[in-house]
């Protein structure tokens, strides 16, 4: 039999990580599907990218972007929700707590994980796939495309950040009412 403090610490609150995060992830889905239209790119192209900068075949690529970009909304969900239990000040005990503390949790992974990837591992890879040095099934003017459109990039990933965490945090705290 498991000890009682290791249960507890097994049964905090992981279904609940999972859903938000999963109910995040959902929510800003269409986004990205809705900046590609912007941004004059194919639908798609932000998972496509994701997934061939991982060594992804280019005709499964946004299958593996969108998978790796759901697997990585719940485990940030899953940790959130960890640190919200643990930590008192982070606690949820209200819905604008909630939403305050996912949109800071949005602003830390923007820049903590996103800014990092974007600019060492996702950059360099478009700038290989824009000269022809990585061939792949992304168009090199797309490339090219989104390597002048960066700042732009950036500056609405922040936003989708905060509005994954806000959401992430709403859906946290109707899981402890």
């Amino acid at each position: 039999m498991l000890s009682r403090s290791l249960r507890e610490t097994i049964n905090i609150r992981r279904p609940s990580g999972i859903i938000a995060g999963l109910t995040a992830a959902w929510a800003i889905f269409g986004l990205f599907l809705a900046v590609d239209s912007q941004l004059n790119v194919p639908p798609g192209t932000f998972y496509k990218t994701v997934g061939m900068v991982f060594g992804a075949n280019s005709a499964y690529a946004m299958y593996v972007g969108f998978i790796l970009f759901m697997v990585t909304a719940v485990i940030i969900s899953v940790i959130y929700n960890y640190i919200s239990e643990r930590i008192r000040i982070f606690r949820i005990s209200s819905m604008h707590k909630g939403i305050g503390t996912g949109i800071l949790a949005g602003v830390i992974v923007w820049g903590a994980l996103f800014l990092p990837m974007h600019y060492y591992v996702i950059q360099p890879a478009l700038s290989s796939m824009a000269n022809g040095l990585n061939p792949s099934n992304l168009d090199s003017s797309i490339a090219n495309q989104l390597i002048q459109l960066s700042d732009v990039i950036i500056l609405g990933s922040l936003a989708l950040h905060m509005l994954f965490g806000a959401v992430m945090g709403f859906c946290s705290r109707l899981a402890v009412i």
